[in-house]
């Protein structure tokens, strides 16, 4: 019955990372890049992130708006990232839906723009254009295959699902028999052929790295469903239709909404001296109601999760009508502000960076791996038939001479030899 057993899982396990091993590779390989993006953009585009001029005070945010917003007409920009760093320009950030979306994930987007501005001299240093930024299209081929986003997170969805069951399915194929077995499977016999380093690796790797597959994969498939991201809400006790649960919006108009704005960010600064990021959104100019929402990230030793405090403002006024502190978030409300910095491996900084980049160089090698370990006992077994050569029923061609000796018997010899 085990026997049995472990044959149906083998099977299921080979043909669920045939048909999702592609699939995984490409998603694993922009993943491993994509954990470096803070520092890979920090690089790669320093000319217009850090400043070249810097003075003793920093222009009013109003004006660091008027000035981007006049520079690039026709967009709208709705969110502020302030680094707390003085070497660092502000950017800001423009982003609208595509009204025609084809299949592709650029398509599905009118434009995404972060526009860099020096907060000292208001100068316009420079943008991002995230639909075509090798940086950013490195998360969305990670998080959709570059397609439309609902396809593209649907299918990683379903990739997602056939990981946690090859890695369910990969232990139970992998669990020895005897304590000898369990050490030659903990190992990876580098001096031995190709073949059995595969092998080793496949087998030796996906143990080591198995509660990390577990992890990313969980972490990864709340993108893709609202009944997994409720059932882990449960799961810790809450009512997913109760967390984040916020004042009705004050009212707005075209001329008013944004009057606000400076002394909402004078109070956001004057919030905590420690913060470390700071997210400043406003509303769109056509809403009827909106808020100034901003986010405060910080980080503390008090606290496992990531740690961010939220306030909400009246876009006309300025004045604070609500606030979200980390201390009085439930436990599925920690989770779900830090489940991001999990899956990319930034929660606790460069040891858990690296992490998350070997284990997703990793997981694009699994299936790879897998299918050669395939491709190789599928090749043993062709040849072997081949070099068996044509296969004859021993049985009935020992019969086959009895008619014949019978014939002998009755008929002489020359009946035998004439047939």
């Amino acid at each position: 019955m085990k026997k049995r057993l472990k044959k149906i899982v083998g099977f299921l396990h080979l043909w669920a990372g045939l048909l999702s091993g592609l699939i995984i590779c490409i998603s694993m390989m922009g993943a491993s890049i994509f954990v470096w993006q803070e520092e890979l953009t920090n690089w790669y585009y320093s000319d217009i992130i850090y400043c070249q001029e810097k003075g003793e005070h920093t222009l009013p945010v109003s004006e660091l708006h008027r000035r981007v917003t006049n520079a690039y007409p026709g967009k709208e920009f709705n969110f502020l990232f302030v680094e707390n760093d003085p070497d660092r320009n502000y950017a800001w950030q423009s982003y609208k839906a595509s009204e025609n979306p084809g299949w592709t994930w650029p398509s599905g987007i009118a434009h995404y723009l972060l526009v860099f501005v020096n907060p000292y001299t208001g100068e316009i240093t420079g943008h991002i254009d995230k639909r075509t930024d090798w940086i950013s299209l490195s998360r969305f081929l990670h998080q959709t295959l570059l397609l439309e986003y609902e396809l593209g997170t649907g299918i990683i969805g379903v990739a997602g699902l056939i990981m946690v069951f090859m890695a369910v399915s990969g232990l139970v194929l992998w669990w020895p028999k005897t304590i000898r077995s369990l050490k030659r499977r903990l190992r990876v016999k580098w001096k031995a052929p190709f073949k059995r380093i595969n092998w080793d690796l496949h087998a030796a790797g996906g143990f080591y790295t198995y509660l990390f597959l577990l992890f990313f994969a969980t972490t990864g498939l709340g993108w893709s469903y609202s009944w997994w991201r409720d059932g882990i809400v449960k799961l810790m006790g809450d009512d997913p239709e109760e967390i984040f649960s916020f004042k009705e919006l004050p009212q707005i108009d075209s001329l008013t909404y944004l009057m606000g704005m400076d002394i909402a960010y004078e109070s956001v600064l004057n919030k905590r001296h420690d913060w470390g990021t700071i997210t400043f959104g406003i509303p769109y100019s056509e809403n009827e109601k909106g808020r100034i929402l901003a986010g405060i990230a910080y980080e503390s030793a008090d606290s496992w999760w990531s740690t961010s405090d939220y306030y909400h403002y009246d876009p006309k006024t300025g004045k604070q009508y609500e606030s979200f502190r980390h201390d009085e978030k439930l436990l599925s409300e920690k989770w779900r502000h830090s489940n991001y910095a999990m899956h990319v491996g930034s929660i606790y900084g460069l040891p858990t960076k690296l992490v998350a980049f070997i284990c997703a160089l990793f997981f694009a090698f699994l299936p790879i791996s897998g299918f050669l370990i395939w491709w190789k006992r599928r090749n043993k077994g062709a040849a072997a038939k081949k070099k068996q050569g044509p296969q004859f029923n021993t049985v009935s061609n020992n019969l086959k001479p009895f008619p014949k000796l019978l014939e002998v018997k009755k008929g002489g010899q020359e009946k035998l030899f004439n047939d």
